[in-house]
């Protein structure tokens, strides 16, 4: 029996290394402090879960999935704040990078896409993707969407860009105290 393995084939060790390499190459002090404490060994083996979980709604291998603290954005916890979670995906054979963030609406089951926005640039929340269904409904060019609720945030964008809910001018409504009082009426409806 030959251990050797064929050439241009990567076994279980050698993508074992790569995936250490990935990850401490992305986020060193994360990676090499995880087993100093309960809370940073569960906080690993969760992001490793959330990885696995976002490569197969994506149908990509989990190897290419890294996940490291978002400089931009805290979640709440029973202890204090905790640094988010920066989805990054990785395409072997574009290299081109993807990158995601949890969807809050849907924890552990769908995510939000960051893209450019289109007015000013800024990396913002496009679409949420449960599946991969939903990355391709974004990227059809014939694809009908609007921007998310999330997309919208004003702390997102540049000053002055149009994409931001400042730029957008909302109907006019008059408020409802400043509607004449009810004074009753004929009720019936007619047909």
């Amino acid at each position: 029996m030959s251990t050797r393995t064929p050439d241009g084939i990567i076994g279980l060790a050698g993508r074992a290394v790569r995936v250490a390499r990935a990850h401490r190459a992305a986020d060193r002090d994360g990676f090499l402090c995880r087993n100093n404490s309960a809370g940073q060994w569960n906080r690993w083996a969760r992001r490793a879960r959330v990885a696995r979980t976002i490569a197969s709604a994506l149908q990509m291998p989990v190897d290419s999935v890294i996940i490291t603290d978002d400089p931009q954005r805290e979640y709440r916890t029973r202890d204090g704040t905790v640094p988010g979670d920066l989805i990054t995906v990785t395409e072997h054979l574009t290299g081109r990078l993807w990158r995601f963030i949890p969807d809050n609406t849907t924890p552990g089951t769908a995510w939000l896409l960051l893209d450019s926005c289109p007015d000013c640039g800024a990396e913002i929340p496009v679409v949420h993707v449960a599946g991969l269904a939903d990355l391709g409904d974004y990227l059809d060019p014939g694809g009908d969407l609007s921007p998310i609720a999330e997309a919208r945030d004003d702390s997102l964008h540049a000053p002055g860009c149009t994409f931001a809910p400042s730029a957008i001018e909302e109907p006019s409504v008059t408020p409802h105290s400043a509607q004449p009082p009810y004074t009753g009426g004929d009720h019936r409806v007619t047909t």
